[in-house]
């Protein structure tokens, strides 16, 4: 809906007094634009109002108007009127600011903030009851978030009102209960009344978790916060909802929010864990599959099995003495079953991205938590799923799975698994597929990503290489070596793991009746160039918020640095701090634009 903005008749009606010239009586003309910022500050709330509502029409998908409407200083005026006790008034000005704030100019946007634009629309939210104007508010506020500047602005100032006034009072969830109880019977939760105000909200929240190390700790400790998104995520589920914005906006916000989670949280290092390293191989009576379709690999996890012995693949869970709350939520074994349940029944390919990264964050690091979460995927047949999507037509999904189920490989049984079940999708996604298998046009980033996978699925597995080699894996490396328009980054990952299948000495004969030789797999390629990357090995990527939006600066561990702790997918749409394993998304423009009711089309 538009916000509360007079009509183009009654708009005129009101300055009919300002705008007559000469004969004949009752004449009207069309204002100019510096007449009507001048009425802005007119002394007659009927005129303030009906001035800012012509300005939200002119500024509807018009950016010439909105940098226009800022060069006459007519922001620092709309942003006076949101004090203004007049309803008219008020929910004029703030359709124009949202109109202005719309868009891919950053300046509209920092003009707003430098004049106490974000202050003046938490005290406006915080006095309005109103579902409109409610959404206004937070349209404006998402749009804002959008450029960087302003980022940090709306952590310190707007956070703990979008929270109290919106997120905590309309998602549905009590104080006193977590995030995934105490839903509805009837499945209609209370948010979906509120749907338009919280999904602005969770878009608000979306971007500026991007931000820094510090709006994170923010957030996280923001009372209900976390709850209230993990509440209306499994809501949604509940009613099979899953593809809506609301739930991407959330999902993608409890995924920003477990970026670093492992040492970000307090107390970290009680968390560390100390159990042997798990990264070597899988014991040998170790025999779970999560791969249900697969009967004779399927042990105790097959249904119709169920007098087997479960401890094969028990997962140790830390035991609580008090019930999960807040940040704490983002890391109990529980959310396993939410993102799994979003990657095998969701179709948006945010809503999965986001579901893949949020598990990617939380296999990431030495902790506790971590290596419970790799295990409980592994029994909640999560990694078929996973491997499922490689095959998924959307880039982005593509590079998600393949960055799961990389951290997901630090665990040993389930890299031995992935080397069973996986590697034939990861090869089929590499270039170099002929005629029987097309060439999926995948990224650089994607392609990247999967040979990280390769290369820590295939490290110390036997049993993977010779699948990847009858997979016609070998014949890809070699493509990408020997194609001049590959990257250099791809280049590198194929050499990386063209010297690793060399390494298992078990396949080298075989190898070598297939008609390779030696100096196909030892080959040296040009040293990473890391001058321009942050330290401590990583890699990110990025996921819009929206379809459409601007390509941000990324950077991509060299292959020949990978180790535990290398690989990285943040998601921003500008440059990105280090971090360890990690999957993390915001900062594109999540925006919404308001124009008169008048107007025949509406963009939000």
């Amino acid at each position: 809906g538009a916000p509360l903005a007079q009509g183009e008749r009654g708009s005129m009606a009101s300055l009919d007094s300002t705008l007559r010239k000469g004969p004949p009586p009752g004449g009207w003309r069309q204002p100019e634009l510096p007449e009507v910022i001048a009425m802005l500050n007119y002394r007659l709330d009927p005129v303030r109002s009906n001035a800012a509502a012509y300005l939200q029409h002119l500024t509807y998908k018009n950016d010439k108007v909105k940098s226009d409407v800022r060069r006459l200083k007519g922001i620092p005026a709309l942003v006076e009127m949101l004090d203004n006790p007049n309803k008219e008034v008020h929910n004029a000005a703030c359709g124009a600011l949202k109109n202005i704030s719309y868009g891919k100019d950053p300046d509209n946007k920092v003009a707003i903030k430098n004049c106490d634009g974000v202050t003046a629309l938490i005290r406006l939210l915080r006095k309005t009851r109103e579902q409109e104007l409610t959404g206004t508010i937070t349209g404006t506020l998402w749009n804002l978030s959008s450029h960087d500047a302003v980022k940090m602005e709306i952590v310190d100032h707007a956070l703990h009102a979008l929270c109290d006034e919106v997120l905590v009072s309309h998602s549905g969830w009590e104080r006193g209960t977590n995030g995934a109880g105490g839903r509805e019977e009837n499945c209609k939760p209370r948010h979906l009344e509120w749907e338009f105000s919280l999904t602005n909200t969770a878009g608000c929240l979306r971007n500026v978790s991007s931000e820094r190390k510090e709006a994170r700790r923010k957030m996280r400790e923001c009372t209900g916060l976390v709850d209230s998104a993990m509440y209306i995520v499994q809501s949604q589920i509940d009613c099979k909802e899953m593809d809506t914005k609301l739930v991407e906006n959330c999902v993608c916000l409890l995924r920003n929010l477990s970026y670093h989670l492992y040492n970000e949280i307090p107390n970290a290092e009680r968390y560390v864990d100390t159990t042997p390293n798990s990264r070597g191989a899988a014991p040998s009576g170790q025999k779970g599959s999560c791969f249900g379709s697969r009967k004779a690999k399927d042990e105790w996890f097959s249904r119709g099995k169920k007098d087997e012995d479960p401890s094969q693949d028990q997962v140790d869970i830390p035991v609580r003495s008090t019930p999960a709350k807040g940040y704490e939520l983002l890391f109990q074994p529980e959310v396993v079953h939410v993102y799994l349940s979003l990657l095998k029944e969701a179709k948006n390919p945010h809503v999965l991205e986001a579901s893949a990264g949020a598990i990617q964050n939380l296999c990431a690091g030495n902790w506790t938590y971590g290596r419970c979460i790799r295990g409980l995927v592994r029994k909640e047949k999560g990694l078929s799923m996973i491997t499922e999507l490689l095959k998924h037509e959307n880039d982005r999904v593509v590079r998600a799975m393949s960055g799961a189920l990389r951290n997901l490989a630090l665990d040993a049984r389930n890299r031995e698994l992935e080397g069973q079940h996986s590697v034939a999708q990861l090869v089929a996604n590499l270039p170099g597929g002929g005629q029987s298998q097309p060439v999926r046009a995948l990224s650089e980033e994607t392609v990247v990503s999967i040979l990280s996978t390769l290369h820590e699925v295939l490290g110390s597995n036997i049993d993977a290489a010779r699948i990847f080699r009858t997979s016609q894996g070998v014949e890809r490396l070699v493509l990408i070596h020997k194609d001049g328009n590959r990257s250099e980054r791809e280049v590198r990952g194929a050499v990386l793991i063209l010297k690793t299948l060399w390494a298992h000495k078990e396949i080298r004969r075989t190898l070598q009746k297939d008609g390779w030789k030696k100096e196909d797999f030892l080959v040296e390629v040009k040293p990473a160039d890391n001058s321009n990357r942050p330290p401590g090995g990583y890699e990110e990527s990025t996921l819009p918020l929206i379809d459409k939006g601007s390509k941000g600066d990324r950077e991509m561990i060299p292959m020949n640095d990978m180790g535990p702790d290398a690989y990285t997918t943040l998601d921003r749409n500008n440059s990105l701090e280090p971090s360890d394993k990690d999957s993390f998304q915001g900062g594109m423009d999540g925006e919404r634009q308001a124009s008169l009711p008048l107007m025949d089309s509406y963009d939000g």
